[in-house]
């Protein structure tokens, strides 16, 4: 897994728990081009549901 970044973040809890999770996640299969890997930059939205709040 490469570089993790929060683009638009929303407490700074919520960040560290969106940061843990897209890392646990298994790793991706390389973009290619040319038939080398390239590095790809993906956006994985996520949606936290608060409750008792």
């Amino acid at each position: 897994m490469g570089e993790v970044k929060v683009a638009r973040g929303r407490d700074p809890d919520l960040d560290k728990e969106a940061m843990r999770v897209v890392k646990s996640l298994p790793d991706f299969i390389p973009g290619k081009m040319n038939g080398q890997a390239v590095n790809v930059w993906y956006t994985v939205p996520i949606t936290f549901k608060l409750q008792g709040i």
